[in-house]
């Protein structure tokens, strides 16, 4: 779980700077209710939810850390905030 507003300055943890990498191969989807977030490498799909201010993967890696999808939503959801269509 990370929160929706959390933005990743200055990290020098190694653990989340991988996860920041790797978030780079995961496309996030928008399914209005839900992001899906696929792997670009390996076509895993894992449902990604809002829930409040909080971001929340169904992968299993999310259960005890930031997941790699967890921040690909993040960071979209920075690109696009306050952007008019």
């Amino acid at each position: 779980m990370i929160l929706r507003n959390h933005r990743f300055e200055n990290v020098e943890d190694r653990q989340i700077l991988d996860r920041l990498l790797r978030s780079q191969d995961i496309r996030t989807i928008n399914r209005f209710e839900f992001f899906e977030a696929v792997n670009s490498r390996n076509g895993h799909r894992y449902k990604v939810q809002l829930r409040g201010n909080k971001i929340v993967c169904s992968c299993p890696d999310s259960q005890t850390h930031t997941c790699k999808h967890e921040i690909a939503v993040a960071r979209d959801i920075e690109l696009f905030e306050g952007m008019e269509w």
